[in-house]
């Protein structure tokens, strides 16, 4: 029995447990299972609060409960209109979604369905007629087509539950009189909503015999007790439901970001106003964001706060048409918003024109944004940015001295090498040494005078910073993770990848972020720079061969491809290659000379048919590359002798009466040596099988061999019971043999900062992501919904806890959803 059939079982007897002893909490669930003779407490509790079944459900006081048992014999009605008659479909969330529950995940024997509006169920209701996108509005009971041909509208139905099967029946006779006033003001408090499915079968446990006949449908029970419904939640009259959900959502929102009420209704704000307008034709757009912004104006001061506007921001610019609607939102900001806010609104507006590519007025909104708040961080990062652009080093310096160190400090030690050096044998007025005639104090007094060849580094590092910021993570991770395939698993493979400067280089080359960079913030580089930055868009990745190396300075290479030869200053690799190698790069012109950028692929000499055809294709694909060359980096796999992976396999299997099988083995395999067998191929051994007593242990050296051998086994002696099995692969085995242990990889500060960035960023794309295990519901969401909360709880609880460099962080999971 494998571990899914032993999970099944266990899952099934914890449903049995709780129909028997039900309604039970978690903790009292997982202990009543032990003394059933299931399993360990410890064990049991990690089971049971992972069980998941149409059959479970919550109390108010989230209580778990097997509701059919509950459910047996109930009858919940519903009165028609004229589109559930039309259309065979009843909308049954207020009067029947305590039944309909038993439905979500298969059809039941009567032709029943429950389908949703919005999340992929739309096709039923089009064929059905119904032409209102809005209705049904969420969950809905398909009947068979004709079912309710001899209904008319206000016509009572009844759904019952009979021998755990959904049943529709006609509503004939009086309605039984059911009054549960009390009982539902006891159940559900004043000033608080409560899950309506949850209070009926609160109602329905307290009361065995409520519902046993038809009576009025929920909504009207409801209503006569002086409840009233709002989607899944059920309060007294005069409960504001949308005040609840917003003081909720506000909640969530400031728990799972760590700010205060304020900031969190500004930030609830800011999204609602993007979201509204993505997408809108302009005109409409400006005017309903300056609507919103006038009517939000004291909701949005706090977007002052450069942490609360860079927050703001992140949550909502990773998307198409944000950068158009961020536009409109920082116009919106500057015509209606709070003063205190100008700083933050020019950041947006600069934001968005560099993200359009407009990186000229771009600079102009921050020059803006600084003449209002001249400690704004982001707007003093983002400047500073464009001062290195620009290759103003003394600038860019000068900006980020305005601000916190640790916020600019990777941007700090990339200028710091390139601040200039002035001459101590030169006065200000004597003439420039540079030959050009003017005056040193206004020529290179201050200025920098490294040449192209001493800033083709600098340049390389402004597109690549570019490139981390050009909402380029997606593309960053995916080659990351192709790349981590070959160097092991563990997040310490993905550090490595990250800081890998091929990945970098595929991205901004074969990913076209270099292009977006020459396009966008061409117009702000030295103009020098900006013709070697296009000089470099012309060259393409090849091979090469190396003709000569000189260790420390550099090599000569032979494109093989087109034959062209180049000397190219490399001090690192020079001294690790030799003549004959093939090589994959990008050999680069940087002034009078050459270089490469972007890291040294070795290049099998059999593999460069195959890469060439990629590299050849147009455009080059930048997953197929990065896949392709690093294949090397795979471990050597240790084959047998037909091809299948090495894996030393051994199975224990007790026989119970050992009978004529040594007859049988030994017809099989041939006559036995004392109590051993040999599964041969002429000579070769690929198996063998040794009998001490009433044990049988199998042994062989691929996976498919021991199948082989079981399969055989149980042909020969059904009754064997498998004791237990082992599978090594030859290379665990050598380590384990020699106790080797795998050293982590050293991650330094700028990789774990860069992973950091990148994690936090996929980690708040997830949070609003559809996940599967969530049954499409984002994290967010299911925070927010006491129905799906465990869903969550229990996918959280599967990550690993250990806090690992390049790894999501569940802690902080936990932290921004108010876990």
């Amino acid at each position: 029995m494998d571990d899914n059939d032993n999970y099944d079982e266990l899952d099934t007897a914890a449903l049995d447990v709780l129909r028997e002893l039900g309604p039970l909490s978690t903790e009292d669930w997982a202990i009543a299972m032990p003394d059933r003779g299931f399993g360990r407490r410890r064990d049991m509790y990690e089971l049971v609060d992972i069980v998941d079944s149409v059959d479970l459900a919550f109390l108010p006081d989230m209580r778990k409960i097997a509701v059919a048992t509950v459910l047996e014999g109930r009858a919940l009605t519903h009165r028609f209109n004229h589109r559930e008659v039309a259309s065979d479909i009843i909308e049954s969330m207020d009067d029947l979604s305590p039944i309909t529950t038993l439905l979500q995940f298969a059809e039941d024997p009567a032709g029943l369905r429950t389908k949703y509006r919005g999340i992929g169920d739309d096709q039923i209701f089009t064929i059905r007629g119904i032409d209102d996108p809005q209705w049904p509005p969420s969950e809905a009971l398909v009947l068979p087509e004709g079912t309710l041909s001899d209904y008319e509208p206000g016509d009572l139905v009844s759904l019952v539950v009979v021998d755990g099967v959904v049943r529709i029946r006609a509503v004939d006779g009086p309605l039984e009189h059911i009054d549960v006033t009390a009982a539902l003001h006891e159940i559900v408090p004043e000033d608080e909503s409560v899950e309506r499915d949850a209070v009926v079968y609160q109602l329905m446990y307290d009361r065995p015999d409520l519902f046993a006949k038809p009576g009025p449908p929920l909504s009207e029970i409801y209503a006569g007790a002086g409840i009233e419904q709002s989607d899944d939640y059920v309060a007294r009259t005069g409960f504001d439901f949308d005040a609840a959900a917003a003081t909720t959502r506000m909640n969530i929102v400031a728990n799972t970001f760590g700010v205060d009420t304020d900031e969190a209704r500004a930030l609830i704000w800011f999204g609602d106003i993007m979201r509204d307008i993505r997408g809108e034709a302009a005109h409409d757009a400006q005017q309903r964001a300056e609507a919103a912004v006038s009517d939000g104006a004291d909701e949005l001061a706090s977007l002052a706060r450069s942490d609360v506007a860079a927050l703001a921001l992140n949550r909502h610019f990773d998307s198409e048409g944000a950068a158009e609607a961020l536009l409109h939102v920082a116009h919106a900001l500057l015509n209606a918003g709070p003063r205190r806010v100008t700083a933050a609104a020019h950041w947006f507006r600069a934001t968005a024109l560099d993200r359009l590519g407009d990186a000229l007025s771009a600079e102009k909104a921050l020059e803006k944004a600084l003449d209002a708040d001249s400690h704004f961080e982001p707007a003093v990062l983002a400047l500073a940015e464009y001062a290195s652009t620009r290759g103003d080093a003394v600038r860019g310096l000068s900006l980020l001295g305005r601000i916190d160190p640790d916020a600019g400090a990777d941007l700090r030690e990339m200028l710091e090498p390139y601040v200039p050096q002035d001459r101590p044998d030169l006065g200000r007025n004597d003439r420039c040494w540079c030959g050009s005639g003017r005056k040193y104090k206004v020529c290179h007094l201050g200025k920098n005078g490294l040449s192209l060849e001493e800033r083709g580094e600098w340049l390389y590092q402004k597109a690549g910073g570019y490139a981390t910021g050009a909402n380029s993570a997606e593309l960053i991770l995916a080659l990351a993770r192709i790349r981590t395939e070959h160097l092991g698993s563990g997040d310490d493979a993905l550090a490595k990848a990250f800081d890998e400067p091929f990945v970098g280089d595929v991205v901004l080359f074969e990913g076209g972020r270099f292009a977006e960079f020459v396009t966008s913030h061409g117009p702000l580089l030295p103009a020098d720079e900006l013709m070697l930055a296009q000089q470099w868009l012309l060259v393409e990745r090849s091979i090469h061969e190396i003709e000569s190396v000189s260790p420390g300075e550099g090599m000569s290479l032979r494109d093989i491809r087109t034959g062209d030869r180049h000397d190219v200053t490399e001090r690192s690799a020079s001294r690790q290659l030799s003549a004959g190698q093939f090589i994959c790069s990008r050999v680069v012109p940087v002034g009078e000379g050459f270089q490469i950028f972007g890291g040294i692929e070795p290049v099998d000499p059999s593999q460069r048919t195959e890469l060439i055809e990629i590299l050849d294709a147009d455009p080059v694909d930048a997953e197929d590359l990065v896949s392709f060359l690093s294949a090397r980096l795979a471990p050597r796999r240790i084959e047998t002798r037909d091809g299948d992976p090495m894996v030393l396999c051994e199975a224990v299997f007790e026989l119970g009466e050992v009978g004529g099988l040594r007859r049988r083995l030994s017809r099989k395999y041939g006559a036995a040596e004392g109590d051993r067998w040999h599964w041969k191929a002429g000579t070769a051994i690929l198996g063998t099988l040794t009998l001490d007593g009433t044990q049988l242990t199998l042994e062989a050296m691929s996976e498919r061999r021991i199948d082989t051998l079981i399969d055989d086994l149980m042909t020969l002696h059904p009754d064997a019971d498998q004791m237990s099995q082992r599978r090594l692969s030859a290379e665990e085995a050598m380590a384990e043999r020699s106790g080797e242990a795998t050293e982590p990889v050293e991650v330094t500060p700028e990789l774990a900062a860069l992973l950091d960035k990148q994690v936090r960023a996929y980690e708040q794309k997830w949070l609003s992501e559809s996940i599967p295990a969530l049954e499409g519901w984002t994290p967010r969401d299911a925070a927010a919904d006491p129905t799906r909360r465990d869903d969550l709880i229990r996918l959280l609880d599967s990550f690993p806890e250990e806090e690992r460099v390049g790894a999501m962080s569940v802690r902080r999971l936990r932290d921004m959803l108010g876990l």
